[in-house]
């Protein structure tokens, strides 16, 4: 099959609702995954367990690792047990596959045999993803002091490394472009997590304080965890991690202390960006001081000349979820004024719905200049649908048919009201998705 013409997943998932496998088998035999996946699932749901792992069977060619051999995976150990899992991942672990070996790591310890999962994870504990996976497996199974011996001897590896970087000679590194070992390895926070989940907390905060690289954001989410205010203040006051103030914040709320939980996050959001005021109005509206939280975004989005996506769309959900859309709707007409910007990033659409007024938001669609954008017209469709008006939503979309998204979405409104052949013969007429070019010679 085309890889640009793959049936959407809600035209395949629609498919199993109207109860046509039929199709689905077909497109799936043509090699399309979703319509494969869509099958299986429905398969294994009805208990046709070897049904369903053949069809993943066809998508999941030997040594090399695809998301049909996780959802095999899944199918096995639910329905055949651990052995048969097991026996599936060998092959696949034998080609030096890094997704296999750690899924057969974490299938030994969610079933005790933990030291097969140790004995598999060892040669490449270097690596993060395998640092992470011995300290997941091994939870709760009383093989601690074996795991800490392990890290500890990486800990101690990246410690005697030589010619470290100017970037990594403090724990407060936050180079991202840094690649010294000791910035990216994260055996130190490994081990400070399993000597936390041991009741060591202090020897943890101890190694994340002494060990050189990158681990500043764990030491201040284990100092919250750990209850400890007074060494986060300090992180805070030192120009710490950017997620100091946040745990801080998270520890004191967690005290029934808000007030003073808004204050530590106002300062930082006085001086820092986006992700500042996004956090300290979710915390003002957690505590029921909405009015105080559309101040702070407010004034985000006048210092950023409303140019950030996110700051603007939190305001409006915000105030869509406290029942004030139309609140919404005149912020949005002063932004506008005040910055010349039409329709500040195309949210007017979205409040005069929850607004209720579907007629008008479908009238400023229809006079913008863009129109004929995918996405104004999938707003359109979707808003003519909600109306009760889906012949119109298809005819606005059938001229277009043969455009990639444009015809997934006609295809779904036809199979909506039961149109099965003619929704795939759109789906089979649309031109490819090209997702990248290569340029000429």
């Amino acid at each position: 099959m085309d890889e640009g013409r793959y049936v959407p997943h809600q035209v395949a998932w629609l498919l199993v609702e109207g109860g046509r496998l039929d199709v689905l088998r077909a497109e799936a035999g043509e090699g399309d995954w979703n319509c494969g996946e869509a099958l299986a699932g429905e398969l294994a749901r009805r208990g046709e367990v070897d049904a369903a792992l053949e069809i993943y069977g066809a998508f999941a060619p030997p040594g090399r690792w695809s998301l049909a051999a996780e959802k095999i995976i899944a199918a096995l150990e639910t329905s055949r047990g651990v052995d048969e899992t097991i026996a599936f991942l060998r092959p696949y672990v034998a080609a030096g596959d890094p997704s296999a070996v750690h899924r057969l790591a974490s299938l030994l310890g969610r079933h005790g045999r933990v030291d097969e999962a140790i004995e598999l994870l060892r040669p490449s504990l270097d690596d993060w993803w395998s640092a992470e996976t011995l300290v997941q497996a091994t939870a709760g199974q009383g093989r601690d002091e074996d795991v800490i011996a392990e890290l500890e001897a990486l800990v101690a590896a990246v410690e005697r490394q030589p010619g470290i970087s100017t970037a990594c000679t403090s724990t407060a590194c936050t180079s991202k472009a840094c690649t010294s070992k000791a910035c990216t390895s994260n055996a130190p926070e490994c081990l400070a997590t399993v000597l936390q989940r041991q009741g060591r907390s202090d020897e943890a905060i101890a190694l994340l304080r002494r060990v050189r690289g990158n681990h500043g954001q764990h030491l201040a989410e284990l100092l919250r965890d750990c209850g400890r205010e007074s060494d986060l203040r300090e992180l805070v006051a030192g120009g710490g991690p950017d997620n100091a103030a946040h745990c801080l914040a998270e520890l004191l709320e967690r005290q029934n202390r808000a007030a003073e939980a808004v204050e530590v996050l106002r300062a930082v959001a006085g001086s820092g960006g986006t992700n500042e005021a996004i956090a300290l109005t979710t915390l003002l509206q957690r505590h029921g001081r909405v009015d105080e939280a559309v101040d702070v975004l407010l004034a985000a989005i006048r210092a950023e000349a409303a140019t950030e996506v996110g700051t603007t769309l939190t305001l409006w959900t915000m105030l869509i979820e406290e029942g004030r859309a139309e609140e919404a709707l005149g912020h949005l007409d002063e932004l506008e004024h005040e910055f010349g910007i039409d329709d500040v990033r195309h949210n007017r659409i979205l409040l005069l719905t929850e607004c209720g007024r579907r007629e008008e938001a479908l009238d400023r669609l229809r006079a913008r200049p863009e129109a004929g954008h995918h996405f104004d017209l999938q707003a359109a469709t979707r808003l003519l649908d909600e109306l009760g008006r889906a012949d119109e939503a298809i005819a606005l979309l059938r001229p277009r048919a043969t455009e990639h998204f444009v015809g997934g979405d006609l295809a779904e409104l036809l199979l909506r009201r039961g149109d099965v052949d003619e929704a795939m013969a759109v789906l089979h007429g649309r031109e490819p998705l090209v997702l990248w070019s290569t340029p000429a010679a």
